[in-house]
């Protein structure tokens, strides 16, 4: 896991780099710095507490589904593992280093592998109801306005594409390593895992439906922060406007192969949202969005998640 997020944080750098050099050719001007320490200030506190209530809600969506098989920890832990899980998220392509973070977290307050890989799946279970319901509302918002079907499709033909190439070379390397020990261990682990996972199915259907609805709110939150910064740049545009027009953006971002959706985030919403800023400002908007909406999340869980693992390995 180690080496796993040190090399994603490498080509995170990388694709953040070249990303944000091109934004910043392709979109400053002399203006744009104004626009920038022009920024509403009451709107811009607005987009840090949408940002706030997502960590909340992820931390209420584990605590849930920690509490459903009796494992315990404080709320306090549970917002060191929402950074820590953002971190791992963001270095790792879609997002799944998020669910091995976690999986760390849980370990350590000294539970089961069985029960916590089925903790963190039916957190993953959960997040997928967004999805699901909200997939009828994007279709409808291509069919209200088909100008965004083009910029979207392109965004998730690249996704489709990044993902075959990306499960193409996991599939090869399993199969090259089908004969190691190691890899046999992880089939009869993976079996004991799904017999444990069968707790949710009839025993804690409340505590499921709990967590999806957290992990509605959570999503809810996080489309709130771009609405929430536009407004600091002055945009007149309704905020469900704003809400909605990113939806096609989000699906693509959380499938993306590259670290924490890194790169088509940034040129995916410089798509999405030019029709609702000015061109000098758009660019400074997108950077600002992911530094709020995700860098700088994972910039503090990536600094919490050295400390424990530094603690750990010293006893």
């Amino acid at each position: 896991m180690k080496k796993t997020f040190i090399y994603g944080t490498l080509i995170l750098a990388l694709i953040l780099l070249l990303t944000f050099t091109f934004i910043f050719l392709k979109t400053f001007s002399k203006e744009t710095l104004s626009s920038v320490l022009g920024l509403k200030k009451r709107y811009l506190i607005l987009s840090g507490l949408f940002l706030f209530l997502y960590h909340t809600f992820d931390n209420i969506r584990l605590y849930i589904l920690s509490r459903a098989v009796g494992l315990r920890y404080s709320l306090r832990y549970g917002y060191t593992m929402s950074f820590i899980n953002t971190f791992g998220a963001t270095v790792t392509p879609a997002h799944a280093g998020g669910e091995l973070a976690a999986v760390y977290m849980l370990l350590r307050r000294g539970s089961s592998v069985h029960k916590v890989m089925s903790i963190v799946t039916m957190k993953t279970v959960s997040g997928i109801v967004f999805f699901i319901i909200a997939l009828p509302f994007l279709v409808h918002q291509f069919i209200s306005n088909p100008r965004l079907v083009k910029p979207v499709a392109e965004i998730l033909a690249v996704v489709l594409i990044g993902t075959i190439l990306l499960y193409t070379t996991i599939n090869y390397l399993l199969r090259k390593n089908a004969g190691k020990p190691s890899l046999r261990r992880l089939r009869e682990t993976l079996k004991k895992y799904f017999y444990y996972l069968q707790i949710f199915g009839y025993k804690r259907k409340t505590y499921f439906l709990l967590a999806s609805l957290s992990s509605i709110l959570l999503y809810l939150s996080f489309m709130m922060i771009a609405p929430s910064l536009a407004k600091a740049f002055g945009s007149d545009e309704p905020f469900f406007e704003l809400f909605k027009a990113q939806l096609g953006l989000l699906y693509a971002i959380f499938i993306s192969p590259t670290p924490g959706g890194s790169g088509v985030g940034e040129l995916g919403a410089l798509a999405v949202f030019s029709g609702f800023l000015e061109a000098h400002q758009i660019g400074a908007f997108v950077i600002l969005w992911r530094l709020i909406s995700q860098y700088a999340s994972a910039a503090v869980g990536g600094v919490l998640f050295i400390l424990y693992l530094l603690k750990d390995l010293r006893t």
